[in-house]
């Protein structure tokens, strides 16, 4: 395990260096007449203003890894002071002594190495920053050691690649992971539940993939809501896809690295006005929750119709679902009527009828006629019915002593159609409109 207070040697700063010392955003036009050596000098002391003049610190975006997105982005943050001393916080799940996942602020040294190029270095223990450094495998720490000593793959050297008076953007040392320091706008405490609460916007356990649209061009993105998400050119068993690691933040999310689709490059993207998509900086790509493929192919919710919405020849059925459920079981009466999947067995999916199973309408059970509905564009529903489609074990049962599978049959007739499709929530809707492409009834789903 690494010992505290002692510092990281500096490793494979050459090559970033010669870079940093000729990069035209880092030195006044009057500084390149001066050796490289000055140069640096005055891009130390530059820099250092910078870290100083932060009255509320930095957000720390920070990343591991050499190339592949293996654990998420992290949410740090840090407050420089004179002298070489450091806080940094965070809440992230790798904490240790009991404090995983929960805030905690620690203090440490840093150092700004004047070696071939400028290099930030953290260079004593910090339990909040380290255990992303320590050469031991974080299911084990903190008792064995890896083999290969590259515990998570973090830097605590950091080379700086370029700096503003807003924003650092710098590289690890050893696994040239991309970590960007902004200054912070809010308290720390504030920050983070601000991004947990934008977290939970955009993402959610129900819907975990989205498109990634340019223009005409698309591709698919899953996994979102865990921080490191593939990219896709299909959803399901896809031929090429892309890993990336990103930090959510108060609008939205930052991949560590830039992508691109259709030649357009996007590298973070925020909620837009309307809270409808996710766009990136110039708007020229969208990220939209596949809200549409979780209404069209739900295993797990009951999309039941508002019935005040329905035709008065759609009232009429039910009250003849009702006669007929009570001429099985006086007990029975109707409940809801709606889109989904059927709970007993020989389950089916498509148009369920949910009925009271005692007088006192506490109890529930289901009855389901298949009925195949599709997402033939983005945003649309397609409900096809051709008249001989399953039936559920619960209503072939239910049949046995009514005439409820015709009238049920009845009633999936008249929604065959193409609709239009408004969700009330764009990334997790509880209720949807279908507006009739062509003319035909509209109608309104909810969930219970």
């Amino acid at each position: 395990m690494m010992k505290k207070d002692i510092k990281i040697v500096t490793m494979g700063v050459a090559l970033f260096a010669a870079m940093f010392a000729g990069c035209t955003h880092f030195e006044e036009e009057d500084l390149f007449s001066e050796s490289p050596a000055l140069r640096i000098e005055h891009n130390a002391e530059k820099l250092q203003g910078i870290l100083l003049d932060a009255p509320q610190g930095w957000v720390i975006q920070y990343h591991t890894g050499d190339g592949v997105a293996v654990f998420e982005g992290f949410n740090l943050f840090a407050r420089f002071e004179k002298g070489g001393k450091v806080t940094i916080a965070g809440d992230h799940r790798f904490l240790r002594d009991g404090n995983a996942g929960k805030y905690t602020e620690a203090a440490s040294l840093y150092e700004l190495v004047r070696e071939d190029g400028l290099v930030l270095a953290f260079n004593t223990w910090n339990d909040v920053l380290t255990p992303f450094v320590d050469p031991v495998a974080y299911w084990a720490a903190p008792n064995n050691l890896l083999k290969d000593g590259e515990g998570m793959q973090g830097d605590q050297n950091l080379v700086v690649m370029s700096m503003k008076e807003n924003e650092i953007i710098l590289r690890g040392e050893r696994y040239d992971a991309e970590v960007r320091m902004v200054k912070c706008d809010r308290d720390w405490q504030t920050y983070i539940s601000d991004t947990k609460a934008m977290k939970e916007r955009i993402t959610n356990k129900m819907i975990n993939s989205y498109y990634i649209t340019a223009g005409n061009d698309t591709l698919y993105c899953v996994g979102l809501r865990n921080g490191r998400y593939r990219i896709s050119d299909r959803v399901d068993n896809p031929l090429k896809s892309d890993s990336l690691s990103c930090c959510f933040t108060p609008e939205g999310f930052r991949n560590e690295k830039v992508d691109t689709i259709a030649g357009h490059p996007f590298h973070e993207f925020k909620l837009n006005e309307e809270g409808s998509a996710l766009v990136n900086e110039d708007g020229s790509v969208r990220i939209n929750a596949m809200w549409d493929r979780y209404i069209v192919n739900t295993r797990t919710a009951i999309w039941n119709f508002d019935q005040d919405k329905l035709t008065e020849e759609q009232k009429g059925l039910l009250v003849q679902i009702n006669t007929e459920l009570k001429a099985f079981n006086s007990a029975y009466s109707f409940a809801e009527i709606g889109l989904g999947r059927s709970s007993g067995n020989g389950a089916v999916k498509g148009l369920v009828v949910t009925f009271y199973s005692n007088t006192s309408k506490t109890k529930t059970n289901t009855a389901g006629l298949s009925l195949t509905t599709a997402c033939p564009l983005y945003g649309q529903m397609q409900i096809s019915y051709l008249g001989d489609e399953m039936t559920d074990k619960n209503l072939e049962t239910l049949n046995k002593t009514s005439n409820i599978e015709a009238v049920v049959r009845q009633f999936a007739a008249t929604l065959s159609g193409t609709y239009n499709m408004v969700p009330d929530d764009n990334f997790l809707p509880t209720g949807c409109e279908l507006h009739a492409i062509g003319g035909g009834n509209n109608y309104v789903l909810k969930q219970p």
